[in-house]
C-alpha cells in the first residue's frame, strides 16, 4: 500500500487560525499606509500644479491686481493652468465639491466656506486685525483640474513681499501673515466621495509672496482629536528645542513642526484644522538664539527666544 503524507484537517485550520490573526494585525496598518501615500501624493500633484502656476504668475507679475478669485482664474490662474470646469461660490458641488466636510478631528462638521474672514463658524479665518487685507470679504471660486481634483480657491490680489527690515523684527514687532498669501485653495482629491476630512482626502494649499520669492505649501496636519485632549495634555508647550522631539514622540519620524509658511497656512485655516488662538513654533530659525512664533488668534508673527514655550502642531513630512 501506498502512504501518502498531508496534513491534518487539525493543522489546516490551526494554520489558518494563525494567517487570520496576522492578518487582522497588519492589514489596517497596510490599509492606513496605502491611504497616507495617497493623501501625500495628492500633496504633491497640487503643489506640482497649482503652486507652479502661481509662481510663474508672480514671476510674470500678474499673481496681484485682479479684481476677485473669480476674475483671477478665469483670466490669469487658466492661463498656466489646465482646467476642465469652473463653478462660481454658489454652485462649488457642480465642482465635485462636498457642501459640508469635516474638520481634522473627524468629528466635527461644518460647511464649506466661500469667504475667508466673515467672523462666522463656517469661514475659514475667523478673526483679524485693521492691519489685515480687506480680500477676506470676497467670493472664493471653484474649479476642476484636469487630474480630477476639485479646487475651492480664495483670492488675495493685495498680498505682499515677505519682510526684509530683519533689523526691526522683534519679539513686539507684529506683522500678518494672511497679507503674504496671493491664493489659498481647499482641495479634495476625489470628489464628493469620503471620508471627507481635512488633512486627509482635503487638503490645504496656499501660494506666498507676489515676486521672484513665491512660494507654494501644502499641509497634512498630523490625524489629531485637538478637542478631546485640551492644551495641557499631549499638545503641552514646549521650548523650541523640544518642539521637534514632540513631534516624533507623538506621531513617529514622519511627522516635523512645520516651518513658517506652513505654520502660517495652519493659522489662515485654523477654523478648519479646528485650533483657535494661542501661540505655535515654527520649525524656522530666524537668525542666532531665535525663531518665528505663529499666532493663531490673529495672524500675526513675530520672533522670539528658542527658551519660550509655545504649542506644537506637527505636520507629515
Amino acid at each position: 500500500m501506498k502512504k501518502f503524507n498531508a496534513f491534518t484537517l487539525a493543522e489546516v485550520l490551526i494554520t489558518l487560525s494563525i494567517i487570520g490573526v496576522v492578518a487582522s494585525i497588519t492589514m489596517p496598518a497596510l490599509i492606513n499606509n496605502i491611504k497616507y501615500h495617497s493623501y501625500d501624493n495628492a500633496k504633491r500633484k497640487v503643489l506640482n500644479s497649482i503652486g507652479e502656476a502661481g509662481k510663474l504668475l508672480a514671476i510674470e507679475g500678474n499673481i496681484t491686481g485682479a479684481s476677485d478669485a473669480e476674475d483671477f482664474v478665469k483670466n490669469r490662474l487658466a492661463n498656466k493652468l489646465s482646467i476642465a470646469k469652473m463653478c462660481d461660490s454658489a454652485h462649488l458641488s457642480d465642482c465635485g465639491l462636498p457642501s459640508k466636510f469635516f474638520k481634522t478631528d473627524g468629528k466635527t462638521e461644518m460647511d464649506m466656506p466661500t469667504k475667508m474672514k466673515e467672523q462666522t463658524a463656517n469661514t475659514v479665518f475667523n478673526y483679524g486685525t485693521t492691519a489685515t487685507k480687506a480680500y477676506a470679504d470676497k467670493n472664493s471660486y471653484g474649479f476642476v483640474m484636469n487630474n480630477g481634483y476639485s479646487v475651492n480657491l480664495f483670492y488675495n490680489g493685495a498680498c505682499e513681499p515677505d519682510v526684509k527690515n530683519t533689523a526691526a523684527m522683534n519679539e513686539n514687532y507684529y506683522y500678518y501673515t494672511q497679507n503674504h498669501m496671493c491664493f489659498f485653495a481647499i482641495y479634495d482629491m476625489n470628489g464628493k466621495g469620503g471620508p471627507n476630512v481635512v488633512g486627509k482626502d482635503i487638503g490645504l494649499a496656499g501660494v506666498y509672496y507676489p515676486n521672484e520669492e513665491t512660494r507654494a505649501v501644502a499641509v497634512l496636519p498630523a490625524d489629531y482629536d485637538w478637542s478631546s485632549a485640551g492644551r495641557g495634555q499631549a499638545h503641552s508647550t514646549r521650548t523650541f528645542q523640544q518642539a521637534g522631539q514632540a513631534c516624533y514622540d507623538q506621531f513617529g519620524k514622519d511627522y516635523r513642526v512645520p516651518d513658517r509658511d506652513e505654520i502660517s497656512l495652519m493659522a489662515m485655516t485654523g477654523n478648519l484644522l479646528g485650533i483657535s488662538g494661542s501661540d505655535f513654533w515654527s520649525g524656522t530659525v530666524f537668525n542666532s538664539g531665535k525663531a518665528l512664533r505663529q499666532q493663531f488668534g490673529i495672524g500675526a508673527r513675530t520672533i522670539v527666544p528658542l527658551t519660550y514655550a509655545h504649542y506644537v502642531r506637527c505636520v507629515r513630512r
